[in-house]
């Protein structure tokens, strides 16, 4: 969709987020604001003179499609309950301090943009060192789930769902936007947020998907501040170094390689091998259902009623 003014990038953003079911503030608008930068007062300015209009609505400094207020009640108890999720996950992320390889581990879907219900795991994103992706799987999907924190069969809620990994080495992840409508991996990648970073691994994530920017022009600013506030483990450091010399060897990772994807294979032949779940020595990522929320709004009408709008 061409954006040729700011009341359709807007309007464009409002959407996305009834998506979710998530009524976002003035900042929120700012921030993923749709394929047009623009001022914070701008955007103020022009989000007043669509309430007048009754394009939108606003409460308590929320802004929703006309009739969807009850959406409020659900952000905010939504936002309970993500708060409560994110403790979780910053526990998972201090065992996962004690591991080798780990680069950053990312917060990504319905935690990272505080819209979780009961039902919700806690999805990572976690980047590897160069070559080393598979020692990194192995070793964090068995440590989680010895601390009975890893998703598992129906054990979904408050679990971790290792759903992606990245190696450092290829971390363009654009090819993986959905066909027509590449717009959603823009405001994920946005969206993501930093629990535990390494030599600002996530800066350099960032900066290799910068091209996010044609489509969020305003979204380069962090949306929690946990990784900052996040503390290691006192003997962390010391486990992860020992372990590191130990599954330095090369025939660690070529083995953990042959013996997960066997097991993936497997897995996918009963699935009937869905072409969304990827594995590689640059790319592990085993959501089956990509871009659920894709088929929760008619897009095309969406797109053309905006195309039209003046």
């Amino acid at each position: 969709m061409k954006v040729t003014n700011i009341d359709q990038a807007i309007l464009f953003t409002v959407h996305y987020f009834d998506t979710y079911q998530h009524p976002p503030t003035f900042f929120e608008v700012w921030r993923y604001l749709f394929c047009y930068q623009a001022t914070i007062d701008h955007v103020i300015l022009r989000l007043d003179e669509l309430i007048r209009r009754g394009e939108i609505e606003e409460k308590n400094g929320f802004y929703f499609l006309p009739g969807k207020s009850h959406y409020l009640d659900i952000r905010q108890k939504r936002y309970d309950i993500s708060e409560k999720l994110w403790n979780r996950a910053i526990r998972a992320a201090r065992i996962l301090s004690y591991l080798p390889f780990i680069k950053s581990v990312i917060v990504n879907n319905s935690l990272a943009r505080f819209n979780c219900d009961k039902d919700s795991d806690i999805d990572f994103l976690i980047i590897t060192q160069k070559d080393k992706i598979w020692t990194v799987k192995l070793l964090s999907s068995t440590l989680l789930w010895i601390f009975r924190l890893k998703r598992q069969g129906r054990k979904v809620a408050k679990r971790v769902c290792l759903s992606m990994y990245l190696s450092e080495s290829e971390m363009n992840i654009d090819y993986l936007a959905p066909k027509d409508r590449e717009f959603f991996l823009p405001f994920w990648i946005a969206e993501n947020a930093p629990i535990l970073d390494y030599d600002k691994t996530f800066q350099k994530y960032k900066k290799e998907n910068e091209w996010i920017k044609k489509y969020l022009p305003n979204s380069s600013h962090f949306i929690t501040d946990y990784f900052i506030n996040f503390r290691q483990p006192l003997l962390a450091k010391s486990v992860r170094n020992a372990l590191s010399l130990l599954f330095q060897p090369k025939i660690f990772e070529n083995f953990f390689r042959y013996l997960q994807t066997k097991m993936i294979a497997k897995k996918q032949e009963k699935l009937g091998n869905p072409f969304s779940v990827i594995f590689n020595d640059h790319l592990l990522k085993f959501h089956v259902n990509n871009w659920k929320r894709l088929q929760t709004k008619d897009w095309n009408k969406v797109i053309h009623d905006l195309s039209n709008y003046n």
